[in-house]
């Protein structure tokens, strides 16, 4: 075999295999890996016997046959799959591990695994990682809607809080403004840590690979998401100036001017969103009324919210109390994820279960005070 024949075997083995791997079918492309393996074998042992005879009979048509200015130690070297977290052999390995069964990886899962985890163990497959996101920004809304920051580490940033001086006002011609005097302080986003953790037995341990998958993602997803966004909208309503939190002006009714009335304490706002649970929708927005008798809620589902009161979207949020609602700029809360979303396990080897512990760290922040308010219809 020349070496163009050669290379053009490789060439359409390696193409058959990467699109088996692609495909999940991890143990015949670990098949095709073997036949490049035994192509080469066999061109290397019928390169050494022409090279044989070739320094018997110094015939340098037949060693041209086997000569090329890319050597094969090169052409292995294109050949090398790199291994990441995205990859589907790595994501199969993790979930083999993480349920005990390590000993039916096969080779490429356990290359796959070993490289991706040598410098930071506990990788979370990219698939996994990013399905779980959106989930939680399915369940919980605001969590996607804020301005997020994946830093791995200390962010500070700056909360504007007032403007002492120089704000926009009515002069006399040629008489200048008052310069401008932000009050500024600074807020360090460290992170809190956000955990779930589920157990599970050695024997349910043992459901096919996809099943796991599900069952994790959906747990940890389900779990963490709620925390976190549990924690966005208590940051949010403590990082509130005083004068945007209000009260309906009858308690147990909302009424088109207690709307109006927060609308007009917003500040900074580009892009206004409501957000209030299913109850508070449908208890108090839903029918509400102008003057005029004429609804001020649309319903549009078309736009990825339940609906447009005032202009503004309005998307439910579970983890705003029933009887409150949160109306302001998502953009001006700024979250740091210090650790995105990991999954560590262990054993109770007295319970005989696996312990599949989820882990997150982030925090945020309102970094302009105005930039929301809140109307507490129930008081």
């Amino acid at each position: 075999m020349k070496l163009e024949e050669f290379n053009a075997k490789v060439a359409e083995l390696k193409a058959e295999g990467t699109k088996l791997a692609q495909e999940g079918k991890l143990d015949a492309a670990e098949a095709k890996k073997k036949e490049i393996e035994a192509l080469e074998a066999s061109f290397q042992a019928e390169k050494e016997a022409v090279a044989e005879e070739n320094a018997i009979t110094k015939d340098s048509t037949i060693q041209a046959n086997f000569q090329s200015k890319q050597t094969l130690g090169e052409e292995n070297k294109v050949m090398e799959k790199m291994y990441d977290a995205s990859s589907v052999e790595y994501k199969n390995a993790f979930l083999k591990h993480i349920s005990g069964r390590d000993d039916q990886m096969t080779k490429l899962e356990n290359e796959a695994f070993v490289h991706t985890t040598q410098n930071t163990p506990n990788v979370l497959p990219t698939t996994m990682l990013n399905k779980i996101w959106d989930l939680v920004s399915k369940n919980h809304v605001i969590v996607g809607d804020v301005t997020t920051y994946r830093t791995s580490t200390i962010l500070e940033v700056v909360k504007h809080t007032a403007i002492v001086q120089g704000a926009a006002a009515v002069k006399a011609e040629n008489v200048a403004n008052d310069d401008e005097q932000n009050t500024f302080v600074k807020v360090t986003l460290s992170g809190k840590d956000f955990v779930k953790s589920v157990e599970i037995s050695y024997a349910e341990a043992k459901m096919s690979i996809e099943a796991l998958e599900g069952y994790l993602v959906q747990e940890i997803s389900t779990s963490i998401g709620e925390a976190i966004a549990n924690d966005m909208v208590s940051q949010i309503e403590s990082d509130l100036n005083n004068d945007n939190k209000v009260n309906a002006a009858v308690s147990g009714t909302l009424s088109f001017a207690d709307v109006t009335g927060a609308f007009a304490k917003l500040k900074r706002n580009s892009k206004t969103v409501v957000y209030c649970s299913q109850a508070t929708l449908y208890n108090y927005i839903v029918g509400m009324t102008n003057s005029a008798g004429q609804l001020i809620y649309q319903a549009n589902a078309n736009e990825g919210a339940n609906g447009v009161l005032l202009g503004a979207k309005v998307k439910i949020e579970d983890s705003v109390a029933d009887g409150k609602i949160l109306m302001g700029d998502p953009q001006r809360v700024v979250n740091n994820i210090v650790q995105d979303i990991l999954v560590e396990t262990d054993k109770d080897i007295k319970k005989h279960k696996f312990i599949y512990s989820g882990y997150e760290r982030s925090e945020c922040a309102l970094v302009d005070d105005r930039a929301f308010v809140e109307i507490t219809v129930n008081f």
